[in-house]
């Protein structure tokens, strides 16, 4: 293990000395993965961001507990990228294989019932807000009992136990948090504004240690922009269930939401960008359908608008590498929420696909004008099912 997991420094403050020492870098103690966060790559995603919410919390609460002085500050997530780092062999080494020689899981399957970390530090202070990035990582097995944040523990813990694995890093996430003062208007509805930072201390900041695929997030559709003509429209139907204690959709329910969305496009060909192995067999129209919902536009309205055409190709199975989820405005629990999503047919290095969405609701009922709630993106490659040989 690296001594420089977690540093403790006592910074010069404004007003009167913190009497602990300052965590600038916080490290949760070992959690159990349990396994039905690891079901599925949706139900693992979901789980990891909430893991960072938690952690970032956490991380909060620590430095109010160093800082006696500040106040506790309401807050909200302005944005979460999340990367899944199970694909990358240098910061996560492939899983062993099956023993008794039956396919092998995927690599979220392998982590049940594993012990994993999630270390948080604070990249940058604003006026209003704060950015923080996570890594989550496994922890051995013989290290279960370790704080990470006590450096005199290192010399114990520095060698492991024979047959340990050591630990590998299988996720990461960057988030801003924006903090905010809670205010009421003359007719009782509540609404927040920005209010400052409490953190401005420059000594709490470290220097970043992930780096995303796409640094930058997606841009908002302005009034002049016009999407591509492969995008397509897709209705949600949120439920009470994913609703919070204020109202709006939990933020974690956006990867559930936005992953309904992916695996749609891939199956039906909306995805198409010119390679992989199907191929569209029909036009897609630009406002898609489930099979199992009535109504929608009427038959011709759907003829004139094709999204894809015929014969396009495309492939239907993909693992998600990164997932950006902005949030513009408040998604609340109601009717009339739909998502704009088209994939952008240059693929990124490494031969990566970009899928685009615009979680979109109607700002009135008789204005029908589109109000953007969130600005997301999926980093996406093709899956390709190792061959199976054949048996009798």
């Amino acid at each position: 293990m690296s001594s420089k997991t977690s540093s403790l420094i006592k910074p010069e403050l404004p007003r009167r000395p913190s009497p602990r020492p300052l965590h600038v870098e916080y490290s949760q103690p070992p959690v159990l993965l349990r396994p039905m966060e690891c079901t599925t790559e949706q139900r693992f995603l979901e789980a990891l961001f909430l893991v960072a919410d938690d952690a970032r919390d956490n991380h909060i609460r620590q430095l109010l507990k160093s800082l006696t002085h500040l106040e506790s500050t309401s807050n909200v997530v302005r944005f979460m990228n999340l990367k899944s780092d199970l694909y990358d062999p240098k910061l996560c080494p492939p899983f062993s294989k099956q023993a008794n020689g039956e396919r092998s899981q995927p690599p979220w399957k392998q982590l049940r019932g594993q012990h994993y970390r999630v270390v948080t530090r604070i990249t940058a202070i604003g006026r209003t807000s704060m950015k923080l990035q996570h890594r989550v990582l496994t922890v051995p097995k013989s290290q279960v009992n370790r704080d990470f944040n006590n450096r005199d523990e290192d010399t114990k813990y520095r060698e492991l136990t024979p047959g340990d694995e050591p630990e590998r890093q299988f996720a990461s996430a960057e988030g801003v948090l924006v903090f905010i003062l809670w205010q009421q208007d003359e007719q009782g509805h509540r609404f927040f504004k920005p209010h400052p930072c409490p953190f401005q201390d420059k000594a709490l900041l470290s220097l970043p240690f992930v780096q995303m695929l796409c640094e930058q997030g997606p841009e908002p559709k302005t009034v002049d922009s016009q999407r591509p003509e492969n995008a397509f429209r897709f209705e949600l139907y949120l439920r009470k269930s994913d609703e919070d204690e204020l109202g709006h959709v939990t933020n974690s329910r956006y990867v559930a939401l936005l992953y309904e969305v992916l695996v749609y496009g891939l199956n039906k060909g909306y995805y198409a960008n010119g390679y992989g192995p199907c191929r569209t067999l029909s036009p897609l129209p630009t406002y898609a359908k489930q099979d199992s919902q009535a109504g929608g536009p009427s038959d011709a309205h759907l003829a004139s608008q094709i999204a894809v055409p015929a014969n396009s190709k495309f492939y239907n199975t993909a693992n998600i590498q990164e997932l950006y989820v902005g949030y513009e405005n408040e998604l609340k629990v109601k009717p009339g929420v739909f998502v704009w999503s088209w994939v952008e047919r240059e693929r990124i290095q490494g031969q990566l696909d970009v899928i685009r969405f615009e979680i979109c609701s109607h700002s009135g009922a008789s204005s029908g004008k589109e109000k953007p709630v969130s600005m997301c993106r999926a980093i996406i490659r093709e899956y390709q099912r190792p061959s199976q040989k054949a048996s009798l």
